[in-house]
């Protein structure tokens, strides 16, 4: 059985809305706590561990963020344990606290705002003409994430080689099990007729709803997959109660991975504290600027 139901939102859809905008109406995000969002990412993939009052989670090896995304941290009382993050750490400051660099993410604040009338013409035209081919709805089925996920896993794989390689049916069938079965997870497919021809896993914790996982299969995307989900997940974020930021994820190094998402969202920069190892900071600057695109403003922060 399913971990999640949909419930109604809590406030009341503006007689504004299209009816683009009232296709998923009832639906609401599941929310975490920060404390089930660790315990979600450690047992799908991720390492995550406790320390000083905040759950860390490894972003790259022996380098650590908060688990929750845009999490505020107050670097004079906590950090992630020393001994794990040998390489170093960051996090978004509170205010008032350190700070020494800046982190950059792609956001769209007041989602409780969001209909299709706010994106630029083209786009309303993108995501009226994806929806048009295509309907987005829950996925209910581990077997369509099997077989149709699996086809789409592997071929929005080849086209854009992010994350571990899961090509391997065993090794994504172990990780979709682990993240379909988690308590409070919900799976958004777009079909084309039957067929699930791309997915999300969405999240969102406190007050801030990420849309964690997309995939697209690339035979399909002249049906513009991608639109329909950002869309629908905008939605659904805006009839959840207390959403108040929906994040893209981080800024990327390579402007054209970004670009999309800048049609749903604008490049917001927080200010951060970051952590350097001093052997990490001797390396050539443009390979940390690579490796760890997030830390803008500073490409070698001080201690």
């Amino acid at each position: 059985m399913r971990n999640c139901k949909a419930t109604m939102p809590a406030v009341v859809e503006q007689a504004s809305l299209s009816s683009e905008d009232r296709l998923w109406a009832g639906l609401s995000l599941p929310v975490l706590s920060k404390e089930e969002l660790a315990n979600r990412q450690a047992a799908v993939e991720d390492k995550v561990h406790f320390y000083r009052g905040v759950w860390w989670r490894q972003a790259r090896p022996f380098f650590w963020m908060p688990c929750s995304p845009l999490a505020q941290v107050n670097h004079d009382v906590t950090w992630p344990h020393p001994l794990r993050a040998v390489f170093g750490f960051t996090h978004l400051s509170t205010l008032g606290s350190p700070t020494n660099c800046s982190y950059s993410a792609i956001v769209r604040e007041d989602p409780g705002d969001y209909s299709i009338g706010q994106l630029s013409r083209s786009r309303r035209y993108a995501v009226r003409k994806a929806l048009s081919h295509l309907r987005v709805g829950v996925v209910e089925s581990m077997d369509e994430l099997l077989a149709d996920g699996y086809e789409v896993y592997v071929s929005c794989h080849q086209r854009i080689g992010w994350g571990t390689d899961k090509s391997n049916p065993r090794a994504f069938a172990m990780w979709m099990g682990r993240a379909f079965q988690q308590p409070k997870q919900i799976v958004l497919g777009a079909y084309r007729q039957q067929k699930l021809i791309a997915f999300m896993l969405p999240c969102a914790v406190e007050k801030v709803a990420t849309p964690s996982y997309v995939a697209s299969h690339s035979d399909h995307l002249a049906c513009l997959p991608n639109d329909a989900l950002f869309h629908a997940f905008l939605c659904i974020a805006r009839q959840t109660p207390g959403i108040e930021t929906v994040s893209w994820g981080p800024v990327s190094s390579k402007p054209s991975l970004d670009s999309f998402k800048l049609h749903y969202g604008t490049i917001k920069r927080y200010a951060a504290y970051t952590w350097l190892n001093p052997a990490l900071r001797a390396l050539d600057k443009t390979w940390i600027r690579k490796r760890y695109p997030w830390l803008a403003g500073s490409a070698t922060p001080t201690n």
